[in-house]
């Protein structure tokens, strides 16, 4: 296996926050664990492995980081992983997209498109982001950046419509859009 001088202990990792609780929400609102799941951002794959554990195979990833793909082996946890920026990556339906730490790295307009785009191809969007987090340097293409460090609850909610609080703190916030329709 390629070794990455950038990739350190605490890379491709975000805090156990609202994690379980994301679990007991997908479990609750799809308890058919045939469902069909997008992880945008994976990281090292903490929501496939959370979510395989309890049943859940049908998992894909996008990732816009080559060495996180490479270096964490997530050819192996997901059923099909694509190297590409999800602010251009088209897709077909998902029952259920994760965007786990992923928006604060993105510009406003750009994490508005890429979540227009979802609600338009599943039924559930999740989204966990930190709050009041500025981060620069940590990935050598700059895709680990934050572009939104100024996310609080308030502000999350005032630039992405329809989402509704999962559970957040003073430093974190879990989000969530559920379709009305049936797709």
């Amino acid at each position: 296996m390629k070794r990455y001088r950038e990739i350190t202990p605490h890379s491709g990792t975000s805090p156990s926050f609202g994690k379980a609780e994301i679990v007991n929400f997908v479990e609750q609102h799809f308890p058919d664990k045939s469902i069909s799941i997008l992880d945008v951002g994976p990281g090292r794959g903490a929501y496939c492995k959370l979510l395989q554990g309890q049943g859940y195979q049908s998992i894909d990833a996008v990732e816009i980081y080559l060495p996180y793909i490479e270096f964490f082996r997530l050819q192996r946890l997901y059923r099909r992983v694509v190297h590409a920026n999800i602010i251009n990556y088209r897709y077909d339906d998902y029952d259920l997209i994760l965007f786990g730490d992923v928006v604060e790295h993105l510009a406003v307009p750009d994490a508005q498109l890429a979540i227009g785009y979802a609600k338009l191809h599943c039924k559930m969007v999740v989204v966990s982001v930190p709050y009041l987090s500025p981060q620069t340097g940590c990935q050598l293409d700059g895709s680990g950046d934050h572009r939104q460090p100024d996310l609080t609850r308030e502000t999350f909610l005032e630039r992405y419509k329809d989402f509704s609080v999962l559970i957040d703190n003073e430093y974190r916030g879990v989000f969530y859009w559920q379709s009305l329709g049936k797709r």
